[in-house]
């Protein structure tokens, strides 16, 4: 792999990391025979916080196309990471849910990016392994407000089907936009005013949409606990919009806007108030359930539209079994209504291509905490106070799990004919290594939303919408931004300008 010519900070970052190896190499313990084999290093401590900082999540993907293990050890001063890539590994780790804890590894997160201040840490996370503690409480209400059939999930669904349909029935015959920017838009609108109400903080000052993605693009800096000195304007950029979106939460709840909210939105921060949570770290909270919200829905929402668009042999199938589908109303009102569980029923290849997408952009690794030493398969010992991370993006396109063309895109990948076709083996190896929304018991509550929303929005934009690249009207599909520390599926390296335009037959349908 080409290296570029480093950055001055990423020099600087260096020459630091090599002067802090001296004083932590005395105080690194010998290596337990039984762990996972340590990854080496040219020079100690140095090249892995080198390569997190140029490359992000994806340096686990790097060295892990170079180990011949099925798990390996990388370790950071401080930290000591266990990085698994063996789907059948990965469901030991998910079993042992007692030993393997999450909520611990969630703590930097809260404290780095969102800032909450140590008083809050402590009320969030004592007793976070039992589901009686504050942090097992917030799990409890996130299964119990988001799983199918809820009446939680039902109105919060209903809330954004209608604002997102407002938006695209007022879309004129023809508009040129950025593909992109053009669905973050939306989604934040209709999101954001589905969850926060009357009240919501986005629509009374739309700037503070500028001001959530400058925090979300410098987060890296926050997270990795990066100094003042060593990226000073992606650190102050970091910590200016962070405070400029407490602000406004902060006003949010003070101002009762909670009583507009969605009923989701309504128990989570119901449930900090009744905790004793301060007003400012409950807004903190709130601005990082705006990312557990909107930031897997939007890239994944691009990139199923830029896969189907862009291939016009497969358009007209996907197109042909959402027609099969359509609820309409009166013959002269043209009102096109749409089913997710007839979606979920009737649409098999759709179901595919959005498997397939989740497959190939999802960037997250998902992270466990030692809570004591843990021995594995009875082979594989991970010691106390350690992370255990398992790089999705590496997984998802390991082609000893999903064949020669594994970093390909397969429309027809997950269709159950040709599932069918592999052995019980494959298909069980399969299973296991496709984790778009994380594993176990703290699976993303979140996936059935998700599901909802993109693939109602993207059937609609089929169905309605023809859609041209302005690039000399040919697709070229831009390659996924790996280069980041992605908390979501990945973004694109750039936007793409297309035009919309209403299909014929479709000119005057009315979408709900």
């Amino acid at each position: 792999m080409a290296l570029s010519t480093p950055s001055p900070v990423h020099v600087l970052v260096a020459v630091v990391a090599f002067l802090v190896a001296f004083g932590v190499l005395s105080l690194r313990k010998k290596p337990d025979p039984r762990e996972p084999p340590y990854v080496s290093e040219p020079i100690p401590f140095v090249s892995h916080i080198y390569g997190l900082l140029k490359h992000g999540l994806r340096y686990f993907d790097l060295v892990s196309a170079q180990q011949p293990h099925p798990i390996f050890t990388i370790e950071l001063p401080g930290q000591k990471n266990y990085i698994v890539t063996s789907p059948e590994l990965v469901q030991a780790v998910q079993r042992n849910v007692t030993s393997l804890s999450f909520s611990p590894a969630m703590i930097p997160a809260f404290r780095q990016m969102m800032d909450i201040d140590e008083q809050g840490i402590s009320l969030i996370f004592k007793d976070a392994h039992t589901t009686t503690g504050f942090y097992g409480e917030i799990h409890r209400i996130q299964k119990a407000s988001l799983l199918p059939g809820t009446e939680s999930l039902d109105q919060l669904c209903s809330l954004v089907r209608t604002k997102l349909m407002h938006d695209v029935n007022s879309l004129p015959t023809r508009k040129v936009v950025g593909l992109y920017v053009w669905i973050q838009d939306l989604y934040m609108r209709s999101n954001n005013s589905a969850c926060f109400g009357d009240r919501d903080p986005f629509s009374l000052d739309p700037s503070l949409n500028a001001t959530f993605w400058q925090w979300e693009a410098n987060i890296k800096t926050l997270l990795l606990g990066i100094p003042w000195i060593l990226n000073p304007k992606s650190y102050t950029a970091a910590k200016s919009s962070r405070e400029k979106l407490v602000a406004a939460f902060t006003t949010y709840l003070e101002s009762n806007g909670l009583s507009s909210a969605c009923s989701f939105i309504q128990d989570l921060s119901g449930l900090g108030i009744n905790r004793g949570l301060s007003t400012e770290n409950n807004a903190k909270a709130l601005i990082g359930s705006i990312l557990a919200i909107v930031g897997n829905t939007i890239p994944t929402t691009f990139w199923l539209l830029v896969h189907v668009y862009s291939r016009p042999a497969l358009l007209p199938s996907i197109r042909d079994e959402l027609e099969a589908i359509i609820v309409t109303g009166p013959s002269d009102s043209g009102v096109v209504s749409l089913s997710y569980a007839l979606i979920k029923e009737k649409c098999p290849l759709f179901l595919s291509v959005y498997d397939e997408v989740l497959r190939l952009t999802s960037g997250i690794a998902t992270v466990r905490y030692t809570m004591h030493d843990t021995l594995i398969n009875d082979t594989w010992l991970l010691k106390k106070g350690a992370q255990v991370q398992m790089p999705t993006a590496y997984i998802h396109t390991d082609p000893s799990t999903w064949g020669a063309d594994a970093d390909q895109f397969d429309a027809e990948r997950f269709l159950e004919t040709k599932v069918k076709r592999l052995s019980r083996e494959e298909r069980v190896k399969r299973n296991a290594a496709f984790r778009p929304f994380g594993g176990g018991n703290v699976m993303c509550p979140g996936r059935h939303f998700a599901g909802h929303e993109v693939l109602g929005f993207v059937a609609t934009i089929l169905l309605g919408w023809d859609m041209e690249p302005l690039d000399n009207g040919a697709w070229m599909v831009p390659d996924m931004d790996r280069s980041k520390l992605p908390l979501t599926s990945l973004k694109p390296q750039g936007d793409v300008k297309v035009r919309l335009l209403r299909r014929g037959g479709w000119e005057k349908k009315v979408f709900t």
